[in-house]
């Protein structure tokens, strides 16, 4: 159980450093130069959050929730509010530093869109994924007793995502560019989450490497080819495309079938992954301030140290508020540092 537990860590690590890596490419002018590049390692890491999604559903106690004496009060209490504090706590710090520089530019403040932005999570880039992860709670206790009846339902439930794709890209082809709140809204990542509590019950999920890689090929081609048709860079390189979904279901059946065989990993990657909540919520502060340090015409060198001093930085600050409040458990929790 150990092992097991330090495996899926690794990947925690793993998915997290895949995130840093996303945001550390942002904010290089692509119109020009080192677009395919950038295309291509996009859609290797594009595995991460729809990794995640599939972790938050695999690790539903489906026992408790499937018990009598199951309280549903209880459970958006606790599992609510372990997404809602930190994300509360942090959305109004990011909120609070988009102020200060909207006054340090003597600009007017607009409070609608302030107050908007800190709902659906858009305090910071990647709190879209705890607004997602508060839908997929609330619905959480119907799709554990869904699945356990193995009825109907339970397969019409795996059109959902699919159908949402159909909803995108043709809102893109016609449009342009992606729906406002796309990445949002809980029907987007709903098949990995639901794919996780299936695997959780029994269902078995398997893939060699070599799948994978096909896989990761149809995503880079399927990425250049809605590149050519002349859509928005912003779609082509997202994660919610037909061939990054179908590479993470590969990348997900490639790491259930290597958990399998007790694979020994990286001691590093395992603490980062115990720290992976937290440099989710600090990341893109302390990217900020590396982009201030940061700035280089070469696109390998810019991403590559971004990247390196982003996860290097939020590590340590995290790992150490980890050490210096060991003994304060409910105030790490609070901040998400646990």
């Amino acid at each position: 159980m150990k092992e097991k537990r330090e495996y899926w860590q690794i990947i925690r690590g793993i998915c997290i450093l895949a995130v840093v890596l996303i945001h550390s490419l942002g904010g290089f002018d692509y119109s020009t130069d080192y677009n395919v590049e950038f295309v291509i390692l996009r859609q290797i890491i594009n595995f991460a959050v729809a990794t995640f999604v599939f972790m938050a559903g695999y690790f539903v106690n489906v026992d408790a929730l499937s018990d009598k004496e199951f309280s549903y009060k209880h459970w958006i209490i606790y599992r609510g509010g372990r997404l809602c504090i930190p994300f509360i706590i942090w959305s109004l710090l990011y909120s609070g530093l988009e102020l200060l520089k909207t006054v340090h530019n003597c600009n007017e403040i607009h409070w609608l869109g302030v107050i908007y932005r800190f709902i659906v999570g858009k305090s910071a880039t990647p709190f879209y994924y705890i607004v997602v992860l508060m839908q997929l709670t609330v619905i959480t206790p119907w799709i554990v007793k869904i699945v356990k009846r193995n009825g109907i339902i339970s397969k019409v439930l795996w059109f959902v995502t699919p159908i949402y794709l159909v909803y995108l890209y043709t809102w893109n082809y016609i449009v342009g560019t992606s729906p406002r709140l796309y990445e949002t809204l809980f029907p987007a990542w709903f098949g990995f989450y639901y794919l996780g509590i299936h695997v959780h019950c029994g269902w078995k999920l398997k893939c060699n490497g070599y799948v994978a890689v096909g896989a990761l090929a149809l995503s880079c081609v399927e990425a250049v080819g809605l590149r050519a048709a002349g859509l928005d860079i912003g779609f082509y390189t997202s994660q919610i495309t037909v061939g990054s979904f179908l590479y993470s279901v590969t990348i997900i059946g490639w790491l259930l079938k290597k958990s399998e065989n007790n694979c020994r990993g990286c001691c590093l990657l395992s603490k980062i992954g115990d720290c992976s909540y937290g440099i989710f919520y600090i990341h893109m502060a302390v990217l900020m301030i590396v982009g201030w340090l940061i700035k280089c015409e070469n696109w390998y060198a810019y991403w590559a140290l971004r990247f390196v001093l982003t996860s290097f930085i939020s590590y340590i600050v995290v790992h150490l508020a980890q050490m210096t409040l060991r003994n304060h458990k409910k105030l790490l929790r609070y901040i998400g540092f646990v």
